[in-house]
This record gives C-alpha cells, structure tokens and sequence, in this order.
C-alpha cells in the first residue's frame, strides 16, 4: 500500500472532493464576515444531530445577494474541502438561495420594491428593439426544448445567432448568467435575448437577483427577456426593455417586422405588375389609336391635295391674266374698274389693261 505525506493525502482528498458538489440544506448557526468579505459560518440540522462548517468567498457572496443570519434556513450549493494549514474540513459554498417559498417571496417583494424605488423597471427607461434586427445575442441553456423552440419559430431571415451556453435554474446558475451577459458585452450583437421556461419561484432565484438586474439595465444594446412564469415576474424579466413568456414569442417579435416588410414587398410586387399590364394595355391602345389617326389623316391628307388640286384649276382658269391673253382687257378710272359707260364721262383719263402693258387714254365721246 502506497504511503502519502499528510500534505499528499490531503491533496489527494480535496481533488477527489472536488468532484463531489452537492447541495446541502441547513440552519445557520454561526457566521462571521471577514475585511477580505469572505464569510465564515456553520450549518445545522434541526434535529441538531449534524453540523457543517462552510465559507462562502466575498465574491460569490456578493453575487448572491442574499444576507446571510443566524437561524435562517438555507441551501448551499458547492463542494468540501480540507485546508492543508488546518486540516479543516469546510463546505465551501457557491452559492447560497433561501428555503422556502415563503422566504423567497419575502426576499423577491423587499427587492422589487428597492429597485422600483430607483427607477430601474420605469418603462420610460426601456429602449425600443431594431425595427429589422440581424445579429442577435442568446443566452440560455442549449439543452431542453426552450432554444429550440426559438429557432424553429425564428423564420428564415438570415438572422446571425450567437448563443452562449448557461445554466437557468436556480441559484446555481448566478454565475453562468453573469459570465454569459458579461461575454456578450463584448459580442457584435443588435439585441440580447435572455431565455428559460416556467418553473417554482425557487428555480427562478438566479432571475431575482440584483447584481444581474443592474447588469440588464447597464447593457449596451436592448434586452429582451424571454422567461416563463406562472405568477410573480422574474425581476430580470422587469429590469428587460421587452418580455416575452415564451420563446416562441420572442421569436415572433424579432421575425414579425421581417414578415411584415415580406409581405408589403409582395403587394408592391403585385401593384407594380398591375401597373405594368395597364401600362402595356394603354400603349397597345395608343399604338391602334394613333395607327387609325395616322390612316384617317393620310386620308383626309389626301381629299385635301385633290381639293387644293380643283381650286387650283379654277383658280387658274378664273385667272384674269389668262383672259388678257385669250384677248380681253381692264379698263380703270382712277382705282375703280369700269363696267358700264355710266362710270366714265367726256375728258376722264381711263387706263386700259392688256396681257403685255397698259394704255392711258381720255374719254372724248360716250357712245
């Protein structure tokens, strides 16, 4: 048999702890908190026939949002270690959640008050969502029906997913989702989407806490929150600038301007044909009108020409110099033509008119 130091064994010990995380449920009994903000305290059964010492480091306290007393019933979830410089056995815990529906929803209506107090759910605060979003950040858990409810319901819009996998139930997923909505920060994202299905108030604790409300509230672009409740509303879902209870819903909000454009490009389409088809109905009509405008004033055209063609003819044979040359003659006094003697009388000057010139005479005698 093998023999270990003590410093061997007790390494050998913690990483063999290490994969024993449980969630173990107790009375607080003792607690301190240290400068440093680590909180040393011990659990215990009712029956008082067991005790557990714990920590819980600063960080993951703080994160909890839970105050921690003496006599309060709780669940911690984590794993045991054994200090090497002690040789102290302790749970160190991850988190901490409250037992009890009572004292949850003592906890979520003190909360809720506090942060309506400072304006955080006020709906002048929330951002409007993209009219016609594309890139779109998704938290939630990749197991389960809830994210592949989303992308069947999502409609094919080349929308660009990217998902970061996180635990959503209980207290045990604080962490998760603070990482996960700290990732997406850094992500090229429109929208965030927040996701999980129905469940107690004590699966909905991580969604009540207060260090991820003033993360939604503090994110750079709008946040859409799509947890399912059955009576309280998870304080998350509030602090979002859009809720939805289902992921189909939050699906149908983000396709639903893409569908609606969809459609209106469809009745220009079909107004632009019907206009074409009228436009083409007219021009056949304009081409017939103007072939049978064409026709009838070629014919008219026509009619004309051989109308200018008789007057010409007579004109021509109405013509007076045409009669000076068959023989006959213009005879004027002063700017009138002579056509009785009863115009002229004895010594009047008359010119006479002939096809070649003219001739000046005076009347002597009136026959």
């Amino acid at each position: 048999m093998q023999v270990f130091t003590v410093a061997e064994y007790i390494d050998a010990l913690n990483a063999f702890f290490k994969e024993q995380e449980a969630r173990v449920a107790g009375e607080i009994s003792e607690l301190k908190r240290y400068p440093s903000g680590h909180v040393y305290f011990s659990i215990k059964d009712k029956s008082g026939e067991g005790i557990l010492n714990c920590i819980i480091w600063g960080r993951n306290y703080d994160l909890c949002g839970v105050v921690l007393e003496p006599g309060m019933e709780v669940i911690l979830y984590g794993r045991p270690n054994i200090y090497p410089q002690t040789g102290r056995f302790s749970f160190i815990a991850e988190t901490v959640e409250l037992m009890g529906e009572g004292a949850l929803k003592k906890a979520y209506d003190a909360l809720k008050k506090k942060l309506e107090d400072e304006g955080l759910f006020d709906i002048a605060k929330k951002r409007p969502i993209p009219e016609f979003v594309q890139k779109i950040g998704v938290i939630t858990s990749r197991e389960g029906a809830v994210i592949h409810d989303f992308l069947n319901n999502l409609g094919k819009f080349s929308f660009r997913i990217s998902l970061i996998n996180s635990r959503v139930e209980g207290q045990a997923a604080l962490k998760d989702l603070r990482d996960a909505i700290r990732t997406m920060r850094k992500q090229d994202i429109e929208v965030l989407v927040v996701m999980r299905g129905g469940g107690s108030l004590e699966s909905f604790q991580a969604f009540n806490n207060e260090a991820l409300v003033r993360e939604i509230v503090n994110f750079p672009v709008p946040v859409i929150a799509g947890i399912g409740h059955d009576q309280d509303v998870p304080l998350l879902a509030l602090a979002a600038d859009r809720m939805a209870s289902t992921p189909t819903a939050v699906a149908n909000l983000l396709s639903r301007p893409w569908e609606e454009a969809a459609v209106k490009v469809r009745q220009l389409s079909h107004i632009f044909a019907r206009v074409t088809q009228e436009f083409r109905r007219i021009r056949i009509d304009i081409d017939i009108k103007w072939s049978s405008l064409v026709y009838h004033t070629d014919a008219r055209i026509a009619d004309l020409k051989k109308q200018l063609k008789f007057f010409e003819k007579s004109v021509n044979l109405n013509d007076p110099v045409r009669q000076l040359k068959l023989g006959y003659s213009i005879v004027r006094h002063g700017s009138k033509i002579l056509r009785s003697v009863q115009g002229v009388k004895a010594g009047d000057a008359i010119d006479t008119q002939l096809s070649d010139g003219a001739i000046q005479s005076r009347v002597e005698t009136i026959q």
